[in-house]
């Protein structure tokens, strides 16, 4: 059942893609798991600007040390993924790329986000921060129980429990923010 569930839940995620197809797989690589690969790498590209803004525009040093240390491990966890797009020999563009998803910071919400400082940056960059990693921990999910790779779905079990950790240090982080004002 949770297979079924989980594997509705990917396929309800990526409806919203106009893309073509993703490319067969190769090897014990299914759709399931080259979907969710695309899309967690997708979501890792999008969200890296996200993260580089809070240098900059935080007055909290603990948020900005939380982005930066995000900012790299999310980095080398696109790295895995493409390893892993690689090895199952998808090649050609990302088709989740352009696309708006939940969790997916957009172009607007970067723009806004540049434009603020302070207090202001911290309330808005914490609200999207928590979105992406929520739909970080939910699309690992539907992998871990949907996908067909072995690899894949390790991955997703470790990313799963790093974002789940993530997303208790940006409470931590957020909740002493909001008790200081």
């Amino acid at each position: 059942m949770s297979r079924v569930l989980g594997s509705l839940l990917l396929t309800v995620l990526l409806l919203g893609c106009s893309a073509a197809p993703a490319p067969a797989p190769s090897g014990s690589f299914t759709t399931t798991d080259v979907a969710w690969l695309q899309l967690a790498e997708a979501l890792h590209t999008r969200a890296l600007p996200l993260l580089e803004l809070a240098g900059d525009r935080t007055a909290d040093r603990p948020l900005a040390g939380l982005a930066a240390r995000l900012g790299e491990k999310h980095e080398s966890e696109r790295g895995r993924l493409r390893a892993l797009l690689a090895q199952a020999r998808v090649t050609g563009g990302n088709p989740h790329e352009q696309h708006d998803m939940p969790g997916m910071p957009t172009a607007a919400d970067l723009e806004t986000l540049s434009e603020l400082r302070d207090d202001a940056f911290d309330r808005r960059f914490v609200t999207l921060l928590r979105a992406y990693l929520k739909q970080l921990a939910l699309v690992a999910d539907g992998e871990q129980n949907a996908g067909g790779a072995r690899q894949a779905r390790e991955l997703a079990a470790s990313m799963r429990r790093d974002h789940t950790a993530d997303l208790g240090e940006l409470d931590r982080v957020a909740g002493r923010h909001e008790a200081a004002r």
